[in-house]
């Protein structure tokens, strides 16, 4: 690559980082990553295919939009892994706050015994299914298992009930219990670590409390917005996190929904769980419903039509746990009757689980049907855009969340990108006020601008919404 080359890589480099924030560019680019010019295409590569994912789903519009300023012209960038590549850290020089926790380089831990965990742990990663909604999850999940504390320091699965958050963070666990013999590590779930902090207070032992929880090399707590409301609980939580992140090793949490939406957690603690890895564990789409399905049946001896496994993956949508609750009801039903599994049990048995037209939509739903409906990303919504159409998407979401859902003003700004309560406050005020004087609304579509009476635009979002045109299939 020649001087002018170069120097429009360095411009393309500086652009990038002051669109996304010196810290997020450290941390994901660094100086590991090679940027290569040609023409109009940008070759973007990393080391970790992690890494690479993550470019790709979080940053490509910004490589994109630097790279046309640049070279004046519609770019095509690629991102991919070295091929020399083994897994690596993504680059160090984020801070704390942020961007993700970055590797340091440290001398191996030394020998110690394997942690005593409470119980037996059932989840396996051999046996997750794998799908769009939980690639990006399983692939951090096998990088901290490979490499504990060095990949990233902090991984926070999110998602609704059901979608196998605790599957994967115990198969993470059992993954790591049996590749890293001497490694320390310790899995509670977000109550006992309460229960038991709260016992260490009241008898006087909170020393062996922080020994039990500070000295291990992986710290997994799964429902971590069981903390929610609990300020000492939080507050010696974060102390925990802080030390463990000091020594470079490895935590691995699960939530319900995104940090930013969990009730009454201190922004401290906020602060440092968004400054890591943080991944959604979205619906199983209708492939990965079947797999579900068929791996299921397999396990129990269960002979499946496949007109029996496409009817119950299509009825039941919400989640892996009914959708095998309704698989154990099928059997148990066609024992009971000593019948063979039939088409017409199957239908019986998932009358009780699809009523999806009944059920409140979760945030979740709503913020993916208003950016389907007006060909926007979450992303966007989420972000600071105040051209008309994000403007209006935005408003909308906001609007149905509160709505729909128990959640509060200051929630729902956290779930939107951080906003402020207040500006969740007036964008819900203006969409009840234009509904009262029946006014209408304009966005802009690829066939240029739309104008239609809001009561019109919100009942067919509501409609998609009872359709369940929300849920990935």
């Amino acid at each position: 690559m020649d001087s002018t080359g170069a120097q429009k890589v360095c411009n393309i480099r500086e652009r990038v980082a002051g669109r996304i924030g010196q810290n997020h560019f450290r941390t994901w680019f660094g100086e590991a990553t090679r940027f290569n010019l040609n023409g109009d295409r940008l070759q973007v590569t990393v080391q970790n295919p992690l890494v690479s994912t993550w470019i790709s789903s979080n940053f490509m519009a910004h490589l994109v939009e630097a790279t046309r300023e640049v070279i004046g012209k519609e770019p095509r960038v690629d991102v991919h892994v070295a091929a020399d590549g083994a897994p690596q850290a993504p680059p160090a020089g984020g801070s704390a706050d942020d961007g993700p926790s970055a590797p340091t380089h440290r001398a191996p831990p030394p020998a110690r015994r394997p942690a005593q965990v409470n119980g037996i742990l059932r989840g396996e990663l051999d046996t997750f299914v794998v799908g769009p909604g939980n690639q990006m999850a399983y692939s951090a999940a096998n990088c901290i298992v490979r490499k504990p504390g060095e990949a990233f320091r902090l991984l926070v699965l999110h998602g609704g009930s059901g979608l196998g958050k605790t599957h994967l963070i115990q198969g993470l666990c059992n993954a790591v219990r049996r590749q890293h013999t001497l490694l320390e590590w310790r899995y509670v779930s977000g109550e006992e670590f309460t229960n038991e902090f709260v016992y260490a207070l009241k008898a006087g032992r909170v020393d062996s409390f922080r020994a039990r929880f500070r000295k291990v090399d992986l710290l997994a707590i799964d429902d971590i917005h069981f903390l929610a409301g609990k300020k000492a609980t939080q507050e010696e939580f974060l102390h925990t996190f802080n030390a463990i992140d000091a020594c470079g090793k490895a935590i691995v949490l699960t939530s319900d929904r995104h940090p930013r939406a969990i009730a009454t957690l201190s922004e401290p603690l906020i602060s440092r769980l968004v400054s890591g890895m943080v991944v959604e564990i979205e619906p199983p789409d209708f492939v990965t419903r079947r797999e579900i399905l068929r791996r299921r049946a397999a396990a129990m001896r269960a002979d499946l039509p496949d007109e029996v496994v496409d009817h119950l993956a299509r009825r039941i949508t919400r989640n892996v746990r009914e959708l095998e609750g309704a698989l154990y009801k099928l059997v148990a039903l066609a024992s009971l009757m000593k019948q063979t599994i039939n088409l017409e049990l199957a239908e019986l048995t998932a009358a009780d689980y699809a009523d999806l037209a009944a059920r409140q939509p979760e945030a979740r739903d709503i913020v993916r049907t208003v950016a389907a409906h007006f060909s926007v990303t979450r992303e966007a919504i989420n972000s600071r855009g105040r051209d008309r159409t994000l403007s209006l998407a935005r408003a909308l979401a906001m609007y149905l969340i509160r709505k729909h859902t128990s959640l509060s003003f200051p929630e729902i700004g956290r779930l939107l990108g951080n906003k402020n309560h207040s500006t969740v406050l007036m964008a819900v005020r203006r969409v009840e006020q234009t509904l009262d004087r029946c006014g209408a609304v304009t966005w802009r579509t690829s066939a240029g601008l739309r104008e239609l009476p809001l009561k019109s635009v919100l009942a067919e979002l509501e409609r998609e919404l009872a359709r369940g045109e929300h849920q990935p299939q």
